[in-house]
């Protein structure tokens, strides 16, 4: 290379630095990222404390990596880059066939001790318990996963789960079957997101229904709403842009009158909905269902006096899954736990008298979870 095409380079990577660099100060900046679905790192506070300690300088990092100009592209390019490099499942996602994109399997760091907690709860409270962990996407539907793929251990898991609960005197919602021979013709998952489908949801609610030897609602009492343009979770992770939007559905029972009360921040606000639609305009809109994460939400449904009151210990998994419940109970009580930081065997059970008590919760959540101990 001559030394004029040597300085022609330099020049060309030097202006670049520096055009990205006024670019970076000059452009408006957001404070969240809507691809991302999260907060973005503001300018850290400056103080001797900050400087010296180390956190000034990790959190200015993440400030300048969030704010870069043209993030979303550079995202996308790295992520199809490694798609190309053979290296798929690099951010934790793998792209499949059909336009799945279905997170890589959790580790079990925390499953023998939260079925201990859990058995520990019901012993205490003595209400009649029932686990429904959701099996993971990439376990059913394994047929779509890239060739080579890290194993999706939820047989071993699952077999743990119901030998447990025979020996404890819990009741266990095995999804394996249905969700398997159901797969070909219904849509269990999205494909963009990690959660079931509302579909799926209303799958579950039958088999636990059966469980429970309750009647589940005809879906033909359902009117289906469809919402295009739905992206989740694992396209928010992935930086796989141009993967196709999922359709989202609310099975809506328009004689289900029930209410919804949200306790979030110390105070309860008071709905006539279970839907929040306008949530649907934003960029999370799988918060529809239940306006979210919450740390306490309750149903009550007037129609359904003297039909008992359950108490849902959840992740958001359950949050198109409770209008189908509020079919079959007078009131539904459910409780996060990522949210809730006090005992709920203590501060929930002893307030108001439960008749049954479900444990609904995705695979990872469940293996992964360090709040569990809240229960008790």
């Amino acid at each position: 290379m001559t030394e004029k095409a040597k300085y022609i380079i330099s020049v060309i990577f030097i202006a670049f630095i520096g055009i990205f660099g006024i670019l970076f100060w000059v452009l408006p900046q957001s404070d969240f990222s809507p691809k991302e679905k999260r907060y973005l790192q503001s300018f850290p506070h400056v103080s001797l404390d900050t400087l010296t300690d180390g956190s000034f300088e990790t959190k200015f990092e993440n400030y300048i990596n969030d704010h870069m100009v043209m993030r979303d592209t550079f995202m996308g390019i790295n992520s199809y880059s490694n798609l190309l490099m053979l290296n798929n499942g690099s951010d934790g996602v793998y792209r499949c066939s059909d336009g799945y994109l279905i997170n890589k399997p959790a580790k079990n760091s925390r499953l023998n001790l939260n079925l201990s907690v859990t058995e520990d709860f019901k012993k205490k409270t003595g209400i009649d318990t029932t686990l429904m962990i959701v099996p993971s996407t990439g376990f059913i539907l394994e047929d779509k996963l890239p060739y080579i793929h890290e194993d999706y251990n939820d047989d071993s898991y699952l077999n743990t789960i119901k030998s447990r609960c025979n020996q404890s005197g819990m009741s266990f919602i095995d999804l394996r079957n249905t969700f398997s021979n159901s797969k070909n013709t219904v849509q269990i998952f999205y494909r963009t997101d990690h959660h079931w489908t509302t579909e799926g949801a209303y799958l579950a609610y039958e088999e636990l229904c059966k469980n429970w030897n309750i009647k589940p609602k005809d879906k033909r009492a359902f009117s289906v709403e469809e919402h295009k343009d739905f992206y989740g979770t694992t396209y928010n992770t992935s930086a796989l842009w141009l993967n196709c939007a999922d359709t989202l559905e609310i099975w809506n029972n328009r004689s289900n009158k029930s209410t919804c009360e949200i306790t979030s921040g110390g105070s309860t606000a008071k709905y006539s909905t279970m839907y929040f639609r306008q949530q649907l305009e934003g960029a999370d809109k799988y918060s529809v269902f239940l306006n979210g994460n919450n740390p306490v939400t309750t149903i009550k449904n007037s129609d359904n006096k003297g039909k008992g009151k359950l108490l849902v210990i959840k992740d958001s998994f359950s949050h198109c899954l409770a209008p189908f419940l509020s079919e079959n109970f007078e009131q539904i009580t459910l409780v996060d736990m990522r949210y809730y930081k006090r005992s709920v065997s203590e501060e929930i059970c002893q307030k108001t008298k439960y008749d049954k008590v479900l444990v609904c919760m995705g695979m990872d959540n469940f293996l992964e979870d360090k709040d569990f101990g809240f229960l008790e």
